[in-house]
């Protein structure tokens, strides 16, 4: 056999991983990896994904190798189709399930139990931004210059090194404390704001403050 085909052959059945490692790298926010990270990342879920699969086939693999048949000198894989469907369920399956541990800080377990001290994580900018806000977080951030943006939080970069953020209904701050309203979608704050720190805000309309009504206290009136 062709030393060409070979390499298609195992990479086929390398092609679960890759496809998982490509999966997870769309939907989770992770550091940079080297080539190298990836191919050793992709043979791990390869395996998790064959043996997940040889589980619920009671043993059995999506191929065989097949004998060589004269002319062809060298055996082959044969791949059975109807197993191909249940190897994709669980490559899916297998890709859903790392992108939720690295997501939602899977090492929470962990840190629990003192195993480590790390998050899933890439930086303490992701562990606030994605693990502490809600959904339409209000937030209030200070940038170079005592200048002052508070608005709902949209969008966020993925790195801290970029520190980039899009705040809707946007309102700048000015010294004496009164707030500017911002037309439009909203304000883009990229690196160049140099963001000094950014607080989250409680929603004031789901938490509003205690008042007593002037008709709720007694009356002082006497006859």
């Amino acid at each position: 056999m062709p030393v060409t085909l070979i390499a298609l052959q195992v990479l086929l059945i390398l092609l679960p991983g890759f496809a998982a490692t490509y999966i997870v790298q769309v939907f989770a926010v992770r550091g940079p990896q080297t080539d190298f990270d990836k191919v050793i990342e992709a043979s791990l879920y390869s395996v998790l994904i064959y043996g997940a699969f040889s589980i619920s086939s009671f043993g059995r693999l999506p191929f065989e190798l097949v004998a060589a048949v004269p002319p062809a000198t060298e055996p082959t894989i044969h791949w059975h189709a109807l197993s191909l469907i249940g190897l994709f369920v669980i490559t899916l399956i297998v890709a859903s399930l790392a992108t939720l541990y690295i997501n939602k800080d899977g090492n929470r377990w962990f840190r629990k139990h003192n195993l480590t001290e790390r998050t899933t994580r890439r930086s303490v900018w992701n562990d606030i931004l994605q693990g502490e806000t809600v959904t339409d977080q209000i937030v209030q951030i200070e940038i170079e210059g005592n200048r002052s943006l508070i608005g709902v939080l949209a969008y966020w970069s993925d790195s801290a090194d970029d520190g980039s953020l899009f705040v809707e209904q946007a309102r700048w701050v000015s010294q004496d404390g009164s707030e500017i309203p911002v037309t439009g979608a909203g304000v883009l704050l990229t690196k160049e704001a140099r963001i000094k720190s950014i607080s989250l805000l409680d929603d004031p309309e789901k938490n509003p403050p205690d008042t007593a009504s002037s008709e709720s206290m007694p009356s002082t009136d006497t006859l």
